[in-house]
C-alpha cells in the first residue's frame, strides 16, 4: 500500500487552497467560468489559439470555440449561430455583420470588438465584457445588454455611447 507522507498531504492542501481562492476571487468580480480561472492561474487559455485568423463569411453554425483566443480575429459576415464562445478572448475582433443568433458568449471578452450589424438575437451575453465595443446596428435587446458584465465606452445599437 502506497501512502502519502504528511508533507505531501500539506502540499496538496495548499495547492487546493490556492486554486479555490483564485476561483472565489474571480467569482467575486463576476466572472465564474473555468476558462477565466485557467487563464488567471496559468496565463494560458484552455481553448485553441486563433489570434488574427480570418474566417470572414464562414458558414459554421454550432461551432465550439469556448475558451478560444480569437484576439484580432476576423469573423465578418460569418454564420456562427448556435455556437459556443463561453469565456473566449475576442478582444479587437471583427464580427461585423456576423450571425450569432442563440450563440453563447457568456463571460467572453469582447473589448474593443467591431460588432456592427451583428445579429445577437437570443444570444447569451451574461457576464460578457464589452468595453469600447461597437454595437452600432446590432440586433440585440436591452435585456441582453443588461446581462453583460460591463459596457463602459461601448457604442450601443442606436449609435449612443454607454458611460
Amino acid at each position: 500500500m502506497n501512502t502519502r507522507a504528511p508533507r505531501d498531504k500539506w502540499i496538496i492542501v495548499i495547492c487546493g487552497t490556492i486554486v479555490l481562492a483564485a476561483y472565489v476571487g474571480i467569482a467575486a468580480i463576476g466572472n465564474t467560468d473555468i476558462y477565466s480561472l485557467t487563464r488567471v492561474l496559468t496565463g494560458k487559455n484552455l481553448g485553441c489559439n486563433l489570434q488574427g485568423i480570418d474566417l470572414s463569411g464562414i458558414h459554421k453554425p454550432e461551432i465550439g470555440l469556448a475558451g478560444a483566443d480569437l484576439e484580432y480575429a476576423v469573423l465578418a459576415g460569418a454564420n456562427l449561430r448556435d455556437s459556443n464562445f463561453t469565456g473566449a478572448f475576442m478582444r479587437h475582433a471583427n464580427l461585423s455583420g456576423a450571425n450569432l443568433q442563440n450563440a453563447v458568449l457568456r463571460n467572453a471578452v469582447l473589448n474593443s470588438t467591431n460588432m456592427t450589424d451583428v445579429d445577437l438575437r437570443g444570444a447569451d451575453l451574461r457576464g460578457a465584457y464589452l468595453v469600447d465595443a461597437d454595437l452600432t446596428g446590432a440586433l440585440v435587446t436591452p435585456g441582453q445588454l443588461d446581462s453583460a458584465n460591463t459596457l463602459v465606452g461601448a457604442t450601443l445599437p442606436d449609435g449612443s455611447r454607454h458611460e
